[in-house]
């Protein structure tokens, strides 16, 4: 990490985002699932994906009609771009370069497993505030963790209570959201035929699931953000 700064330059970028730190990434089917779940629930016309990685979800948005875009700070993980999106996905260090996009861009803005790597929140969430339009919403996914959970890449772990503090100060309203409707009830459960129940029967089942799953091994927290 940079002593000058205290935060990533360049060279740390590559150096801890390179290609062993995306080696067990590449997720094409929960990208596409993802992206089935973010149309069906907040129906955005334009999308800003914050460390879209190689764009597997940006891809798949872009599949589906939605005008979405990436930003990601390895030349690595921007080297792998699918060529169909490589004009839709932009190098960008978030704690220092404004974002390459004009003020009020964005219906939806996401960030999966990102905020817990920023230095310059104060920087980052002036960025976000510009681009997101008035009625816009951000999503982010992040662990529920406090400090003890810092290390050189997760500089930043919080628990939701301590993000709620930190985004209402920058002028954002904070609500929790449970992502649970984007499992599916198909693959391993198919033989179950939960999938033929009713929709709220399922989402009912759903939620049971990913709060076992969330409590038991994964312990992430997900909230959406919109403009005070």
């Amino acid at each position: 990490m940079s002593k000058k700064q205290n935060m990533y330059d360049d060279s740390d970028l590559q150096r801890l985002y390179n290609e062993s730190y995306f080696a067990v990434r590449s997720r094409p089917s929960m990208w596409k699932r993802r992206a089935e779940f973010v149309a069906e629930k907040f129906r955005p016309q334009t999308v800003l994906d914050i460390g879209s990685s190689w764009g597997e979800f940006v891809k798949s948005l872009n599949d589906k009609g939605i005008d979405a875009y990436g930003i990601d700070g390895s030349d690595f993980a921007i080297s792998h771009t699918d060529p169909s999106i490589k004009n839709k996905i932009f190098k960008v260090n978030f704690n220092s370069d404004a974002f390459p996009f004009n003020d009020n861009t964005f219906d939806l803005i996401t960030g999966f497993y990102v905020i817990e790597h920023i230095h310059n929140i104060k920087f980052f969430t002036k960025e976000i505030y510009r681009n997101l339009k008035s009625n816009g919403t951000i999503w982010f996914l992040t662990p529920n963790l406090g400090v003890e959970g810092r290390t050189e890449v997760d500089v930043f772990t919080n628990k939701f209570e301590d993000w709620k503090k930190i985004f209402e100060d920058c002028q954002f309203q904070v609500t929790k959201f449970s992502p649970h409707e984007m499992l599916t009830l198909k693959g391993r459960l198919g033989k179950l035929r939960l999938h033929k129940l009713p929709r709220s029967a399922q989402n009912i089942i759903k939620r049971i699931a990913y709060d076992f799953v969330n409590k038991t091994s994964m312990n992430d927290t997900s909230f959406l953000l919109a403009k005070k």
